[in-house]
């Protein structure tokens, strides 16, 4: 069936995803976005989840999504608004929010009638992660808000975001 067929394309081997892993662990930031959150999904390993921060099955309908901003006050939230509607989406379903993620945004579920975790920050071990579920079609992916959020997230990862939500010097626009 191709449901058993997806399955056996899936990366299941624990030693390539552990070693993947090591370098996040030690010190490597990370930037996650959208449907990577569902890559080793079905692995033996918590390793990549632990990378992320979150874990996910599924995803709901395509749809526009409602984004709350849980954290104004963190560096990579001072410029997204207190709510977003994106122009398209799918709402991740997050299942667990591991003890190192601080969720940064959340929106409703149709499906699920619950909120879930759609912007996040999460340290493994010395390394930084960002991540966010958004961004499955490309009128979200071109949006300003959306190329705000996810150019605060990586500099953020990297260390390169003020505590004011602005570029360190040498990281911002080129005038």
């Amino acid at each position: 069936s191709a449901a058993s067929d997806v399955y056996k394309r899936q990366v299941l081997d624990v030693k390539f995803i552990d070693a993947m892993t090591k370098a996040h662990k030690a010190g490597t930031p990370a930037v996650v976005i959208h449907c990577s959150i569902h890559s080793y999904r079905r692995a033996e390993t918590d390793e990549w989840r632990k990378v992320l921060g979150v874990s996910s099955l599924r995803h709901q309908q395509k749809t526009s999504v409602d984004v709350k901003n849980l954290k104004p006050k963190h560096p990579i939230m001072k410029e997204f608004p207190a709510s977003w509607k994106t122009p398209n989406g799918e709402l991740y379903e997050i299942v667990k929010v591991w003890d190192t993620c601080t969720p940064l945004a959340s929106a409703f579920g149709v499906r699920t009638k619950k909120d879930h975790p759609c912007v996040w920050i999460n340290e493994y071990g010395k390394g930084r992660t960002f991540g966010t579920t958004l961004g499955h079609h490309n009128e979200t992916m071109d949006n300003e808000t959306y190329l705000g959020l996810v150019t605060r997230g990586l500099l953020w990862s990297c260390g390169k975001l003020d505590a004011n939500g602005k570029p360190k010097a040498g990281y911002g626009p080129r005038k």
